[in-house]
């Protein structure tokens, strides 16, 4: 596993995962955003955002969900949250962002 811009980062079979942890900033989202870009570069079609340990204001998060998705879209690949409490995903459904995700439940 390996941490970079407080962010743990592992990549299990089929898929890439960008674990979402602290508070959001221009630091952490860009480096949120070029791991999605490496991990489509790396042939994943499916990067999933765990953001359990998202933590912040709700406008710093979903701007920071947002600049994600929209790397993801353009890379050609589709993002699954995993572990999204259902105050994070009614945050979604208001913003219309919900649409640009899908949803999961944690398995690991």
């Amino acid at each position: 596993m390996t941490v970079v811009h407080g962010m743990d980062l592992e990549q299990p079979s089929g898929g890439g995962i960008v674990v979402l942890t602290g508070e959001p900033d221009a630091g952490r989202t860009a480096a949120w955003c070029a791991r999605v870009s490496a991990l489509h570069a790396d042939g994943h079609r499916a990067i999933l955002c765990d953001v359990r340990g998202l933590s912040g204001c709700a406008s710093a998060v979903v701007q920071a969900l947002a600049r994600i998705a929209l790397t993801a879209r353009r890379s050609g690949c589709r993002c699954v949250l995993v572990g999204a409490d259902d105050r994070l995903l009614i945050l979604l459904e208001l913003t219309g962002l919900n649409e640009l995700f899908d949803t999961a439940a944690p398995e690991w």
